[in-house]
């Protein structure tokens, strides 16, 4: 029985020429076997006896790569919207037509096969949607586009699906990410000041709490109470399963923050009604809505405090570089600030901070202050730190026999 080709391929062939390849694909796909099961189904054609990883498309290996691997990271959300873009993302093939690069086999991606996708991801462009636009596409997107699949990839390998990797050529790598330009937005002189009273209460509770512990915005919104610790140390756990890199961390809880929960806290046991006695679930989200369910997203939010602020230029994840690089002004070790923010690396840690200018500056002044060139000086005052110094020493003192002040 003859099929038409738009219902096989479930999508309109409005050429000649394509329809004819696409036919002798199909045909071929006949004697080889190498038809998918969808492909087979709507043909009326009985299941393939071939093994099935030979004939594992790019849907099916993300499919089981989110249920298997990604289920289980802090970053679940994220991951399967992005795979949801990959799969859709539609390529040229190299024996002509075109196809989702969800239908593809993985043994038929190359390495070019990731440079089109690369090339269609950097496009930038505006996704417009019944909520709203969104922005779509760039370097950054196309990098992420192109990470995910080499995970899956690797993980492939790893657990039997595959023996091959597009992204290497023996011990070479075939395709090496873009070049992205590091940020280093900060908040700006009255930034803070303009920003905060712009939010909402439940924004505002949760923009002090990134600028207070450094925590990743899905890492707030997953927090649970179960997760907050007030006695003997305030700290906050972070679980290897809510974090993005998959290792656990602990997090001290500042004096400003303190309050701030033991307010949600409050709020939350009066609006579920609580007795003094009885104990708060500590299955709620800290920073969810007014009853402890965890909230989908705060962009829209963050993005008209920012207009009413008139704050441009600032993402929410900037936020965690301003409270890293704050520990940093204010002499906290860089080792500790990694095992705040949770990077793998040192290094990581040290490209990620940015300094202010006015942090260099007072950077320069306690190093000479420890050198003993500078007397312990309110910064505000208003003597000048050289005349200071020159006032410890008499005019026949030697000024390396003076004593170094710490």
């Amino acid at each position: 029985m003859r099929k038409s080709l738009d219902v096989v391929l479930e999508k309109h062939i409005d050429s000649k020429t394509v329809a004819e390849v696409e036919a002798e694909r199909l045909r071929i796909g006949m004697v080889d076997d190498t038809l998918t099961a969808r492909t087979r189904e709507l043909l009326g054609l009985p299941a393939s006896t071939k093994p099935a990883l030979p004939t594992l498309t790019i849907g099916q290996l993300l499919k089981v790569f989110a249920e298997r691997h990604v289920a289980r990271s802090a970053t679940v959300e994220r991951q399967g919207y992005q795979i949801g873009i990959v799969i859709r993302t539609v390529l040229p093939r190299p024996t002509g037509g075109s196809a989702a690069l969800g239908e593809w086999l993985t043994s038929d991606v190359t390495a070019d096969t990731l440079e089109r996708l690369r090339e269609a991801r950097v496009v930038r462009d505006v996704h417009t949607r019944a909520t709203g636009s969104n922005r779509v596409g760039g370097v950054v997107a196309a990098n992420r586009d192109l990470r995910l699949l080499r995970a899956a990839f690797n993980w492939a390998i790893r657990t039997g699906y595959t023996e091959r990797t597009p992204f290497k050529r023996g011990t070479v790598s075939a395709v090496t990410l873009t070049r992205e330009a590091a940020r280093s937005r900060r908040l700006q002189s009255g930034e803070e000041e303009r920003l905060l009273p712009a939010c909402n209460a439940h924004l505002r509770a949760i923009v002090e709490a990134a600028l207070e512990t450094g925590c990743r915005k899905g890492e707030l919104l997953g927090l649970q109470w179960s997760q907050v610790q007030f006695v003997p140390r305030p700290e906050l756990w972070l679980p290897a399963d809510k974090t993005k890199t998959g290792k656990a961390r602990r997090v001290p809880i500042s004096t400003r923050l303190r309050p701030i929960l033991e307010m949600r806290r409050a709020a939350l046991r009066a609006a579920l009604e609580l007795k003094d006695d009885e104990p708060l679930p500590l299955t709620l989200n800290v920073f969810g809505n007014e009853i402890g369910q965890r909230i989908g997203a705060i962009k829209t939010a963050w993005r008209l405090a920012c207009e009413r602020a008139k704050v441009q230029g600032l993402h929410f994840h900037d936020l965690r570089r301003e409270a890293g690089s704050r520990w940093m002004e204010a002499g906290v070790p860089l080792a500790t600030i990694q095992k705040w923010l949770g990077h793998t690396n040192i290094a990581q840690t040290s490209t990620y901070l940015s300094t202010t200018t006015a942090g260099e500056h007072e950077a320069m002044r306690r190093f000479e202050e420890r050198r003993g060139r500078l007397i312990p000086v309110d910064t505000e005052g208003g003597t000048p730190l050289h005349q200071q110094a020159q006032s410890t020493m008499t005019k026949d003192s030697d000024p390396q026999q003076n004593p170094t002040k710490h």
